[in-house]
């Protein structure tokens, strides 16, 4: 990420309406899909949001940036070091589940070899969740500002996990609702700024429950669109 996005996204994402909607969907899978609920790794953990809401599992992460992990490391988080998730410090089969949130899409990582050290560090049947970015049209601000190489569509994401050995359990859109509006602001505003600001607190909860109900509609009518690609999948 570019310099003082780390800060940014620490001081944002606890109470932030998209990342409020992302960690009920990863809790929800986590529910649904996990056979084990023992270790979790959350490969590019950034500045620990999610990791500090996942009660229940021993937690761990890591991340490139040395900045992201000692702001993990501020929320309590002490099973997080800096690595790269091209070649993570853990055992063949260390962890029952793990979460890899907006990092494939990243410029620094290959999503390729990242996947099959994924693949290589999850237990036999663990559960893999995955979360990009979706659709190159939505390409803005934001993606520059935390260096994003990619936008994904379901099925190459799809078909990526599947030459690294996963099975696929869930795939879904999700904010079908803000495609138009983000297209729309993406292709006619000349002084766009990234994504990360907190909207008003009013608006904050009201685009909370959209996004809640969006995320549960694009769940079960599969909508061919959305700002955000949602994958679950299992280790053969």
């Amino acid at each position: 990420m570019k310099p003082g996005q780390h800060q940014l996204m620490r001081e944002v994402e606890d109470a932030h309406w998209w990342y409020q909607v992302l960690r009920g969907l990863v809790r929800d899978a986590l529910q649904r899909h996990a056979q084990t609920r023992r270790c979790l790794l959350d490969a590019g953990c950034g500045t620990g949001g999610m990791l500090a809401r996942l009660d229940g599992w021993h937690r761990h992460g890591c991340d490139l940036s040395a900045e992201a992990v000692e702001r993990c490391r501020e929320r309590g988080l002490r099973e997080v070091i800096v690595s790269s998730v091209h070649e993570m410090p853990y055992a063949d089969g260390f962890c029952d589940a793990l979460l890899s949130l907006d990092v494939l899409y990243h410029a620094r990582v290959d999503p390729l070899r990242a996947l099959a050290e994924m693949h290589r560090v999850l237990a036999p049947g663990g559960l893999l969740i995955v979360n990009v970015p979706a659709f190159e049209c939505l390409r803005g601000a934001h993606d520059d500002a935390v260096e994003g190489a990619r936008r994904y569509r379901l099925r190459a994401l799809v078909r990526l996990l599947a030459l690294q050995g996963f099975d696929i359990v869930e795939t879904h859109y999700w904010n079908a609702w803000l495609f138009l509006p983000l297209w729309l602001r993406r292709h006619t505003s000349r002084a766009e700024k990234g994504d990360l600001a907190l909207p008003p607190a009013w608006l904050n909860r009201l685009l909370a429950r959209i996004g809640r109900v969006d995320s549960a509609l694009c769940r079960r009518w599969r909508m061919p669109f959305g700002s955000s690609a949602f994958v679950v999948a299992r280790r053969q």
